[in-house]
């Protein structure tokens, strides 16, 4: 009996360890690091010598993404105590002592991976830290946070493209197609968290924020087809192009879902994990467009993971 109620015990902590990093939405921020390795491998001579670089650096972006998380909650304990008693810290699964000195050691973990990948990206690992610590102190304003968390997104892909590119000189109007996008949808995103806690149905004016963010969403996931647009990129054959659609309906689809959970009582968290994971197939999307179908397999099953993941540790 004893032993039971310790190994209970353990896995009581460990899920809220989990928790309270949010761990379950980390395959989001893999399929942002692998848009960027994409990008670099076009300007390689081998498309190889892109991938130890980038997943040292998608190493440090997720350390960093998940400090970020912890962070997030040992700030909010104010509000977490009205409006998310369940909470690691405010419930006490987690102390608070702990919490930020494992959270500083993530950060600083993902500041040596980042700091390994050469010069040119010490000054963006430098505005990640500096705006993921803005964000944690600022999100609860209107404008700051969501535009702070949008910029967090966008750097992923960014910082990964500028350590896997020969010269650390990525294609910066390909990469802004890319990276653009997931800064969109992060901001809609952000948007629509503000309703996950409401205990009844959004009034007009906030049903209409919500359809706005889901606009936002929308067009953000087929913006980088203006790279084809522009020539950027070589125009897509019928089967890529037909399963980039698919990868974007599929998108479009849990957008769809997790509006209907945003607009009903007590499901808000639901619809805001419902669009985390859509961040992660349209990077398998963009992966299509970019040429890279087995990337895009990886991006999609992370998306699936995201999902199935969230079942069992909320990722909002």
């Amino acid at each position: 009996m004893t032993t039971a109620v310790a190994t209970g015990s353990r896995s009581n902590a460990l899920m809220a360890w989990l928790r309270l990093m949010r761990i379950s939405n980390a395959p989001t921020v893999v399929t942002n690091a692998l848009v960027g390795m994409a990008i670099a491998m076009r300007s390689c001579t081998d498309p190889a010598q892109a991938v130890k670089p980038a997943i040292t650096a998608a190493t440090g972006c997720v350390l960093i993404y998940l400090a970020g998380m912890m962070m997030n909650d040992y700030f909010d304990q104010p509000i977490d105590r009205r409006e998310r008693p369940g909470r690691p810290i405010v419930s006490g699964a987690v102390s608070e002592s702990n919490a930020i000195v494992v959270a500083m050691g993530l950060l600083a973990s993902g500041v040596v991976s980042l700091s390994w990948t050469g010069t040119r990206t010490i000054p963006w690992m430098l505005l990640l830290v500096s705006s993921v610590l803005a964000y944690n102190m600022m999100h609860r304003s209107m404008l700051v946070g969501p535009v702070l968390m949008a910029a967090c997104r966008a750097m992923v892909p960014t910082i990964v493209a500028i350590a896997a590119t020969p010269g650390q000189q990525p294609h910066w109007p390909l990469l802004a197609f890319f990276a653009l996008p997931l800064a969109g949808c992060t901001l809609a995103i952000s948007l629509a968290a503000r309703h996950e806690v409401s205990p009844r149905i959004p009034t007009a004016s906030g049903g209409a924020a919500l359809s706005m963010a889901a606009a936002v969403m929308g067009a953000a996931a087929v913006m980088p087809l203006g790279a084809v647009a522009l020539a950027l990129l070589a125009p897509t054959g019928g089967l890529r192009l037909a399963l980039y659609a698919g990868g974007v309906l599929t998108a479009a689809w849990w957008v769809v879902r997790g509006m209907f959970d945003l607009v009903q009582p007590g499901r808000g968290p639901r619809g805001v994990m419902a669009w985390i994971a859509t961040l992660a197939m349209i990077d398998a999307a963009s992966l299509i467009l970019l040429g890279h179908l087995r990337l895009a397999v990886i991006a999609a099953a992370c998306a699936l993971l995201t999902r199935l993941m969230q079942r069992l540790v909320a990722g909002s």
